[in-house]
């Protein structure tokens, strides 16, 4: 069976929809930027990073990253901590206010996951592990 690039786009438009959706439910995370946002589950994901690392991975500049961090660790969502086997190294880490958002966040994307995994047919299934 061929892949169809409009029914994957469409798939994957309408999945990522239903996320933003449920993410903008929670009032916590409403009020990040986008940028800061993705920070945060970046970080709740991976664990404590670097500031280098952090604009590579979101392909912008130190100084800009630096800037969202900075903005981040003012609204309480991250600290800066120097790494125990560097003191050099500064780490990027979430505290409180941001673990709760990654866990909300994450408990919200379950739900809809399961959803979205209960009404897809097996056949767009297929696709989609295919595209994946």
């Amino acid at each position: 069976m061929p892949i169809n690039p409009e029914q994957t786009f469409e798939l994957l438009f309408d999945f990522i929809s239903n996320f933003t959706r449920i993410v903008s439910d929670f009032s916590e995370a409403e009020k990040l930027k986008t940028l800061e946002f993705y920070v945060v589950l970046y970080i709740g994901l991976k664990g404590p990073q670097k500031m280098t690392n952090l604009a590579k991975k979101f392909s912008t500049t130190k100084s800009n990253i630096t800037n969202i961090v900075d903005s981040l660790e003012k609204k309480g969502y991250v600290e800066r901590i120097r790494s125990n086997k560097d003191r050099r190294v500064i780490l990027i880490s979430l505290i409180s206010k941001g673990e709760k958002v990654f866990e909300e966040t994450l408990k919200n994307f379950k739900i809809m996951f399961n959803d979205f995994m209960s009404k897809v047919s097996k056949k767009t299934l297929k696709l989609f592990q295919r595209v994946l």
